[in-house]
């Protein structure tokens, strides 16, 4: 498997690896005026979680709004910092996170290509949400957005988190809420390449085991280990 295709698949995904980064977090350090208003607003919503299990379907499409792929599959988020992306169409995946090494799994070449999980996530502001330092939080601005029409704002709350970091792959993020429900994460990164990720069939704080988790590679795969890279 040509590995620059790999990691652009990667890159794809890694706001959704670093999603539970940001869902988990326990202290949230805002600024004054309306910004510490969203920050309180999202930090409210986001501490209920404590693991979450979804469907989802992905499109992602340039600048001009031309749809350069599209996915299908399901999530599982729990704290701290696990995930497993699983994606149905139009190909089988495997992506696992487990707090400190992601496994990403391409079963028709049955190769799976290993990285430590914070080479993935450096200057991403999701990953900047995750800590209490004052220097991260000044990285990061949160607002927020108001919706195209009068129900939807009435019953529901979006968020736009902007990194200030000219160096950062993902420049903003914007989450939507259905009354406290996560239901979409639009990213754009420094491209202005946009990933829509629509959730579905939700479940909210239902434990996980480790071995959601835990990946085992069959004998027969080609091990890529990236890691000391």
């Amino acid at each position: 498997m040509n590995f620059d295709i790999s990691q652009k698949r990667l890159v794809q995904v890694i706001a959704i690896v670093c999603l539970p980064a940001f869902i988990f977090t326990k202290n949230l350090q805002a600024n004054e005026g309306l910004e510490l208003d969203a920050k309180s607003v999202l930090h409210s919503k986001l501490q209920k979680l404590n693991s979450f299990q979804t469907e989802f379907s992905q499109s992602i499409t340039d600048l001009a709004g031309n749809e350069l792929q599209s996915s299908s599959g399901t999530l599982a988020l729990q704290k701290p910092n696990q995930l497993r992306w699983e994606t149905i169409t139009p190909d089988e995946t495997l992506l696992i996170a487990d707090g400190t090494t992601v496994w990403n799994v391409d079963p028709f070449v049955e190769q799976v290509t290993v990285m430590a999980q914070d080479m993935l996530t450096q200057n991403n502001p999701l990953m900047l949400l995750v800590s209490d330092s004052e220097e991260q939080w000044n990285s990061v601005s949160v607002e927020s957005v108001e919706f195209e029409n009068i129900e939807a704002e009435s019953s529901g709350s979006k968020f736009k988190v902007i990194s200030l970091d000219e160096n950062t792959n993902v420049v903003s993020l914007i989450i939507t809420f259905k009354n406290d429900q996560l239901v979409s994460l639009k990213s754009t990164d420094r491209q202005q390449q946009q990933s829509l990720l629509v959730f579905t069939n939700s479940i909210n704080n239902e434990a996980l085991t480790k071995d959601y988790f835990f990946y085992a590679a069959p004998s027969n795969y080609i091990i890529d280990d990236q890691r000391s890279q």
